[in-house]
């Protein structure tokens, strides 16, 4: 059986034309984590020629055994979306024909699209017109997406357009506890699971770290995501270390990630007068974020919208102290007093001078974080994943136009299996 993954991640050709991925958790590991209940995984993605500056590339394959990569137009942005929405339906439309390469007449075939995302959308679209059924993966707020690229008048028209797409699915898969299913709920009777994407192996834990008996001086910052838009808010954080370094403070910022906006985060900390104090430092395989992280006296994460920040989860099993923006599921991750409002540089300077001058509060921060981690083993959140693919791996093949019901027991889930559905809200987490 095969699943076709539809993904936002976008792609790039290697000297040997191997699809590459720019960040460890795009690469082949992450979409190993749908075999064992599927035979082969198919990911829909853009894949584009790779960047002559190696500062916005990196090697980590995609393609392995079971995992094949359909590309897509690599467009960038909504501009380039639009330019290429004719050709991306029918790239994804021949595909789903008789005899195409994604068509369920060739291999017992179901369709899952991570959310939100137009490449997930498009192909929910065409999977729609065929009457056959699809799973979502939800793992970021389309609301704040839309608000960040396109302005407040977007917000409103994305939250309608995904709670649509989240209603018409037969089951949806969700990377928060309670958060996105808020905003986002499934259709009465639909099949629902809470799953990080965050899986951390033994590796990624640590012990708890040594009270430090003074403040850190110089104090390590550091924060890591992708640069290839703006939502992972490294603008904002320059900012606040701007006005750090302005009132006194000792810093040394490490910014980890690659991206299409990484030339201009580096002229906005030469033009902060920053560049003896920030470092940036290419994408890292798991090894080299675990010593990165090692080295930090405080994990910052001023994003600007999040699902459930993976790399917020890494730092919290390294026993790092964290402040981070309340958007989406991070407020499941930490306590209130390590939050701070987005698109706020002063309040998130503030915060991480007070916290800084303070042992016994990042004494206390290491240890909440290094136990909330203990909630995101890969163990269990592969349990839960699994026990969700397997129910939609049951679904009953539809007959042409009609609707799939599931198969193997009243609950929709295989035999043996628990079940996985969402819990009901109660106060906000993942």
């Amino acid at each position: 059986m095969r699943v076709v993954v539809a993904t936002e991640a976008r792609f790039h050709r290697g000297v040997d034309d191997a699809v590459l991925a720019r960040t460890p958790g795009e690469a082949y590991p992450h979409w190993c984590g749908y075999l064992g209940v599927f035979d082969e995984v198919v990911v829909l993605a853009r894949v584009g020629a790779a960047s002559p500056d190696p500062a916005v590339t990196a090697t980590f394959p995609v393609e392995g055994d079971g995992v094949r990569v359909v590309a897509l137009p690599p467009y960038q942005g909504p501009g380039g979306y639009l330019r290429t929405a004719r050709s991306l339906r029918s790239v994804i439309a021949k595909g789903l024909d008789s005899g195409g390469q994604l068509a369920p007449q060739v291999v017992d075939t179901r369709y899952l699209a991570v959310m939100p995302g137009m490449v997930g959308a498009a192909l929910v679209t065409e999977v729609r017109a065929r009457g056959l059924p699809y799973a979502l993966e939800i793992i970021g707020d389309a609301e704040a997406v839309a608000g960040g690229m396109f302005g407040r008048w977007a917000r409103r028209p994305a939250r309608r357009w995904l709670a649509r797409h989240a209603a018409g699915a037969r089951a949806v898969g969700y990377v928060t506890r309670e958060t996105l299913q808020r905003r986002y709920p499934p259709a009465a009777g639909a099949l629902t699971a809470a799953y990080a994407y965050g899986r951390l192996n033994a590796e990624d834990f640590t012990a708890a770290r040594p009270r430090a008996v003074r403040p850190p001086v110089p104090a390590t910052l550091v924060t890591i995501g992708s640069q290839d838009r703006r939502y992972k808010g490294h603008d904002i954080l320059l900012a606040a270390v701007g006005m750090l370094d302005a009132w006194g403070h000792r810093l040394r910022v490490v910014i980890v990630g690659t991206g299409r906006h990484h030339a201009a985060l580096v002229r906005a900390a030469r033009r902060e007068g920053l560049t003896d104090v920030v470092e940036f430092v290419p994408a890292l395989d798991r090894a080299g974020v675990r010593a990165v992280l090692d080295a930090a006296d405080l994990f910052v994460l001023p994003s600007r919208t999040e699902g459930l920040a993976r790399v917020l989860i890494e730092a919290m099993a390294r026993g790092v102290p964290a402040i981070a923006t309340a958007v989406g599921g991070t407020v499941e991750l930490l306590a209130p007093q390590d939050l701070v409002p987005s698109e706020d540089p002063e309040r998130l300077a503030i915060r991480i001078a007070e916290v800084l001058a303070s042992p016994d509060t990042l004494a206390a921060m290491s240890a909440r974080n290094r136990a909330a981690a203990e909630n995101y083993r890969g163990d269990r959140l592969a349990t839960r994943a699994s026990a969700f693919y397997a129910a939609i791996a049951g679904w009953d093949p539809p007959a042409r136009g009609g609707p799939a019901t599931p198969s193997g027991s009243p609950s929709g889930l295989p035999p043996g299996l628990p079940p996985v559905r969402t819990p009901q809200p109660t106060r906000g987490r993942s």
